[in-house]
Order: C-alpha cells, then sequence, then structure tokens
C-alpha cells in the first residue's frame, strides 16, 4: 500500500523527537524569570540571509547535526535502499543541478558535502535531515512525471537546509515548553486558578500545538516551497511544473488530508496556488 508522508516529515519527527526536553524545577524557573535567562529570546534572534526573516535560533547548525546523526545513520540501516543503478543516477543527477541552482543563488557554498540516499519503498515523500542529509523514496519518483518535478521536490528540501527551520523549529518547541511550565507554576500558585489546573494546562498545550508548532511549521513548507523554484529556475528547470506536483499530490491525498489547521503541512492546492503567485510575480513564467 502506497503512504503519502508529505515531504519533510522526517525533517520534523525525526528532529523534534530528539530534541532537549526542558527539565527545570520550580524553583529554577522563577529564579530564571527573574533573572531573564529562561527565555532567551533576543540573544537567541537572527536574521536569515536568505529569507529576511528574523528567527528564534537556540542551537547551532553543528548541535542539530549532530542530534541528527544517529536517527540518519538508524535510517539507513533499517530501511532498503534501491539497487536500480538508473533511478540512483536520475536522482542524484537532478540533485546535483539543483543544488548549483542554490549556488548561483548564493544560498549554499559550493563546497557542501551532501549526503543523498534512495529509498526503495513506496512512500509518496522526501525529507532532509540536519547535516545535510537527503532522503528520497521511489513512491515520490513514481508519482512525478518528469525530472523538473523531482527537481521541485529537491529544491523544496534544500530550501528547508537554507531556511534554518530545523533549528527553527527546534528553538521554538523548546521554548513553548519553557512557556508552559512557567504558565503551569502561576496556575498552581494561584489558589482560585488551581482548581482548574489539569484543563487549563490541556488548553495551553493545545493552544501552543495549533497556535505555534503547527503555523511555524506550515509557514516553512510554504517558504521551502519559493526557495524551492528559485532554485529550479537557477538551474534551468521548468518551474511550471512545482505547480503540476501539487496538482498531483491534491489528487493523490485527496478525501484523506485532516484540516489544514490541524496539520504540519498546508493543503496540497493552497501549495499550488502560492507557487504560482510566487513565479508570476518573480517573472519566472506566466501561469
Amino acid at each position: 500500500m502506497t503512504r503519502q508522508i508529505e515531504f519533510g516529515e522526517k525533517f520534523d519527527s525525526e528532529l523534534l523527537a530528539h530534541a532537549p526536553r526542558v527539565r527545570l524545577s520550580r524553583r529554577g524557573i522563577i529564579m530564571g524569570l527573574a533573572a531573564g535567562s529562561v527565555f532567551p529570546f533576543v540573544s537567541g534572534c537572527a536574521t536569515n540571509a536568505a529569507t529576511g526573516d528574523s528567527q528564534l535560533l537556540l542551537f547551532g547548525d553543528d548541535e542539530i547535526a549532530n542530534m541528527a546523526a544517529t536517527a540518519w545513520s538508524d535510517m539507513k540501516a533499517q530501511t532498503p535502499q534501491t539497487s536500480n543503478t538508473k533511478l540512483k543516477g536520475r536522482v542524484l543527477n537532478i540533485w546535483d543541478r539543483t543544488i548549483q541552482g542554490a549556488v548561483k543563488e548564493g544560498h549554499i557554498s559550493p563546497n557542501e558535502q551532501w549526503d543523498v540516499a534512495v529509498f526503495d519503498t513506496d512512500d509518496v515523500n522526501a525529507f532532509v535531515m540536519p547535516g545535510n542529509r537527503v532522503g528520497v523514496y521511489r513512491g515520490i519518483t513514481e508519482l512525478t512525471e518528469n525530472d523538473d518535478q523531482i527537481s521541485s521536490v529537491l529544491g523544496h528540501e534544500t530550501g528547508h537546509v537554507v531556511g534554518k527551520h530545523a533549528a527553527e523549529r527546534m528553538s521554538v518547541s523548546t521554548a513553548a515548553q519553557v512557556g508552559l511550565m512557567a504558565g503551569q507554576i502561576a496556575v498552581a500558585s494561584s489558589e482560585e486558578l488551581s482548581k482548574y489546573g489539569s484543563t487549563i494546562g490541556a488548553l495551553g498545550g493545545a493552544a501552543v500545538q495549533f497556535g505555534i508548532i503547527l503555523p511555524y511549521s506550515r509557514k516553512h513548507e510554504l517558504q521551502a516551497d519559493k526557495l524551492g523554484v528559485d532554485y529550479m529556475h537557477q538551474a534551468g528547470y521548468d518551474v511550471k511544473q512545482s505547480v503540476r506536483l501539487w496538482e498531483l499530490m491534491a489528487a493523490q491525498s485527496e478525501g484523506a488530508r485532516p484540516p489544514e489547521f490541524m496539520s504540519t503541512h498546508p493543503d496540497p492546492l493552497r501549495r499550488a496556488q502560492e507557487l504560482r503567485t510566487y513565479i508570476n510575480a518573480r517573472g519566472y513564467a506566466l501561469i
């Protein structure tokens, strides 16, 4: 049975599974809040040169790459890689050309080293892990109709790296943990509110998930889509095929998707429309 796991799922699930958990005592959090050290937002903010966005970055590239190393090694050991040399060569050739598009944009150093694996499963997916580790499943190569669409997939994954999305998502997740713990302390300290502590805690967790974590994830997916189109264009691929790709993905997942606000990924048809608008605005093509 073919499974559709939209691009970047391993980027989220595997990395965030290894994210550090905040373990502070009540006294430690109160002291940290008083000292201003629990919320290092100012010192942890940086502007991303490629996107222009200000990002909360509490972790460095090397740090998150090390966190992902074991997950990547386990995946390559446990998931069969293709023995089809023609398929692997095709994916690697498209990768090499697409990554040169990112180099031309000035977003990637030409000296960057990458580990690209082609997995032999039906999953309609591709993903990136910190440390320049890229996985492509056979299933996505079978859904796509041409090399241009595969370039769109690979450009998208490159966009996650350039956007520092792993570090930002982990940082936001960590900061949200601290915020929830501080809120729980405040509730427990109130005689009136403490009666509703479990209910308030559950609502707070839902608010973080649906109001912060998932919106960040969807924003990153749309941003990676657009960066990927930039790299396609620089590499000489047909950027219109990025729109066609998401139309195919929409047809593939029709009736099986949760509402967008509950998902880590935007609706495929929304992604197609966002790309149409972006491609037209950039003058890459007229769709």
